[in-house]
This record gives structure tokens, C-alpha cells and sequence, in this order.
């Protein structure tokens, strides 16, 4: 019998958050929000977890606010990204975001 209990929120200690939220303090900008997406997924993929990646289809407009599930490598919703974003004058964006 396999006793092992799956993990099925991301806790406060794991090291994804401080890893994932490092990506915003950052001073980078991005040229697309696609560019931004990539970035925050490939970061959670190194700790099993990933964007339910339908979230980023209504990005819409030069500033806003969203907040996705983040899933495990099974697929199950074990958090929540809150998401920012604004466009700079120069046209590039810039990101902020922390998992819940």
C-alpha cells in the first residue's frame, strides 16, 4: 500500500514562490505578454507545475490584472498566479506576479 500523501496545494514554504516571484523584481520588460507567459511557465516547469495554459487567451489591453491556476504535472489545480501587467512608453510590458 503506498502511503505517500501527494502534495496537493503549493505550500508557503516551497521553493517555487520565492523562485517564480524573483522573476518580477527583476528589471526586465518584455515585448510581448507572450514573451512574459514563457518566462513565468518555464520557471514553474522546473519545480513540476505549469500554467492551465487557456488562462492567457484574454489578456486584453495595455494594463490589467488576472489570476490563472496553476497545475502539476497531473494536471490538478494546486494554486493560483496573480498576474499584472503594464505597458511602458516604450511600447515593451512589464510584469508582476506571485503565486497564492
Amino acid at each position: 500500500m503506498n502511503t505517500t500523501k501527494r502534495q496537493t496545494r503549493i505550500l508557503q514554504t516551497d521553493p517555487v514562490r520565492e523562485a517564480y516571484a524573483g522573476l518580477s523584481s527583476r528589471s526586465n520588460y518584455h515585448d510581448t505578454k507572450g514573451s512574459a507567459r514563457r518566462e513565468y511557465d518555464a520557471m514553474l516547469m522546473l519545480f513540476g507545475y505549469h500554467f492551465d495554459h487557456n488562462s492567457w487567451a484574454d489578456f486584453y489591453g495595455d494594463d490589467g490584472r488576472r489570476t490563472i491556476e496553476v497545475l502539476n504535472d497531473e494536471g490538478d489545480e494546486v494554486g493560483y498566479a496573480v498576474i499584472y501587467w503594464h505597458r511602458m512608453p516604450s511600447g515593451r510590458y512589464e510584469f508582476t506576479s506571485y503565486i497564492t
